[in-house]
């Protein structure tokens, strides 16, 4: 076996390479000096490492990795600078722990070194870069964080990541990387620069028998109900579930839903609120949903069977989640239908009358919820365009176009009428605003070919860094659809005040400043960066819709279209 003599740095891009990651969305500093050399090398010697994304903010290098993720399922990687890049970063790592992301986070970490050693401190920001304790900015948003100490130990560290980062429940994880030992050579194997994975993820599965447990408690169940507010993730488990709530006749309700659970057309999608459902359920399947429903506002029958199903149906992560789980089923979740699919098979002859018969009662009253939306589209015809009209008119470019949308505060699914698996992904239910927009630009980056959306509030646009954003699409070539629904103030922050503090004073609406945003001048700047940019407040059916669709030639010519 041929041995060969790298640096640190050199070998970590080749594992990265090994491993997958296409990108490094990476915000340099006095820390990556060895990695850009390293990289340049690589390059220079036609040796294929991972290619280099600058992100100039770190909020945009995590989301992009995110949107990169949720475009291909492969994990990447992203590279901040020391403390402060890493305290940029948090917002973003947090909402990557809370939607089970992973991603790959090195951080820089400033010499600790004065002298002597190569690599050593050669500037006085060194000295105040310095913490005791860098991933403590955020250990408990990652799976696992480590430092490296041994240059010779970079590739087993990554591959570790990498491993833990994919494994169930998948999350981001953080490797600091202090620069004296990234500057170091040693001899390696030829052959360990691009070998498999030294360590594999962990999957798992529900045991049989609580799967046969929930099967015979939904085939038994009268008023049964599921709640989800993720999906399955892949476009076999859309179609188990879709079977599931057509052959069992169970309302699904999508409370807080962050992805498409079921198509629109599907008669038993019950639209998002729990309330209607909650206090006749006597089976209760909860899918991956962090809150199901709020206790404080009703809980379920003391008779009740939970069923908790996900990666980690009793959200490990969570100090204080008190939803009763009489069954988990833990794994995969398209993994989780397929078994369940099959438990509740040779059940179903038996119970065919019965559920003939909820069939009938569930979709009539489906229905009468649909015909109360139907409704309030029809009132938005006329005046101000409303949240359900902007949410209809964006699920209508979703749908004909096979895109996808991207939203933060501004689509409401329940009007979006998406009829495809993945068309639809919201932002974290907790976690830091902005995510929005570098999501879109790194599912574009993913998937140069189909229409992507980003349809953000405007504080949620604001706080993505637009300016950042915008540049990275222009040099990236990016042509994300965005669409900013100005409310003209905090509407997310005003609708909480009032449910928390009912009766009591309210505040100012918002600082009118905000009020049209077309006007702020970082808005102007960041138009100039695009094709086409303006308002779109006049009243009208088809105001949003047109808008929407002259701006789709901008950003994906007909010729480049996704049919």
């Amino acid at each position: 076996m041929a041995s060969i003599t790298l640096s640190a740095a050199e070998l970590l891009l080749h594992r990265l390479q090994a491993l997958d990651v296409a990108y490094i969305f990476i915000n340099s500093g006095t820390d990556y000096p060895p990695v850009i050399e390293a990289w340049a090398k690589a390059r220079a010697t036609g040796q294929k490492v991972p290619e280099l994304v600058i992100c100039p903010h770190e909020n945009a290098a995590i989301g992009m990795a995110h949107g990169y993720y949720l475009g291909t399922g492969k994990v990447q990687a992203v590279m901040v600078h020391t403390n402060v890049g890493l305290a940029n970063a948090a917002c973003g790592v947090i909402n990557l722990a809370n939607s089970n992301i992973p991603v790959l986070i090195f951080g820089g970490r400033t010499p600790i070194s004065e002298h002597s050693h190569f690599g050593c401190r050669n500037t006085p920001i060194g000295y105040g870069q310095e913490m005791r304790d860098q991933a403590a900015l955020i250990r408990e948003s990652v799976k696992w964080d480590f430092e490296l100490r041994l240059a010779d130990q970079i590739g087993e560290h990554v591959d570790r990541a990498w491993a833990i980062a994919s494994s169930l429940p998948k999350g981001p994880v953080y490797l600091s990387l202090p620069r004296e030992p990234l500057c170091e050579t040693f001899a390696v194997d030829e052959t360990a620069l691009q070998a498999g994975p030294s360590q594999q993820p962990v999957r798992y599965a529900p045991v049989r028998e609580d799967i046969a447990h929930a099967a015979e408690a939904i085939a038994c169940a009268r008023h049964p109900v599921i709640f989800a507010q993720r999906g399955a993730r892949t476009a076999e488990g859309f179609a188990r579930l879709d079977s599931l709530v057509r052959e069992w006749a169970i309302p699904l309700v999508e409370y807080w839903g962050t992805e498409v659970t079921l198509s629109a057309d599907n008669p038993l999608l019950a639209g998002a609120d729990p309330s209607v459902w909650l206090a006749d359920a006597d089976v209760i399947l909860v899918v991956d949903s962090q809150a199901p429903w709020m206790i404080a506002e009703g809980d379920c029958r003391q008779d009740c069977t939970v069923i908790q199903m996900g990666p980690d149906p009793l959200f490990s992560r969570y100090p204080v989640r008190g939803y009763r789980a009489d069954i988990n089923l833990a794994g995969e979740t398209d993994e989780v239908f397929s078994l369940l699919e099959e438990a509740l098979r040779p059940l179903q002859a038996a119970r065919q009358q019965h559920v003939a018969e909820r069939a009938a009662y569930t979709q009539n009253r489906i229905q009468q919820q649909k015909n109360q939306r139907d409704a309030l589209l029809h009132a938005s015809q006329t005046g101000a365009i409303t949240k359900p009209w902007l949410s209809y008119c964006l699920g209508h470019l979703a749908n004909q176009h096979r895109g996808r949308i991207v939203s933060e505060l501004t689509t409401l699914p329940q009007f979006a009428g998406l009829t495809h698996a993945e068309s639809y992904y919201q932002e974290a239910l907790a976690g830091g605003l902005g995510e929005a927009l570098p999501i879109a630009l790194g599912l574009q980056l993913a998937r140069r070919e189909e229409l992507i959306i980003a349809a953000v509030g405007d504080g949620s646009y604001l706080f993505a860094n637009p300016a950042v954003c915008h540049h990275i699409a222009e040099v990236m070539k990016l042509p994300v659809l965005v669409v900013v629904g100005n409310n003209g103030g905090w509407g997310r922050r005003r609708g909480r005040h009032q449910s928390a503090l009912p009766g009591r004073l309210r505040g100012p609406r918002g600082n009118h400043s905000s009020h049209r945003l077309y006007h702020l001048a970082g808005f102007r700047r960041d138009r100039r960066l695009q094709p086409r940019g303006g308002p779109v407040g006049f009243p009208g059916r088809r105001s949003p819709r047109r808008a929407g669709r002259s701006g789709i030639p901008h950003t994906h010519p007909p010729t480049k279209r996704a049919g």
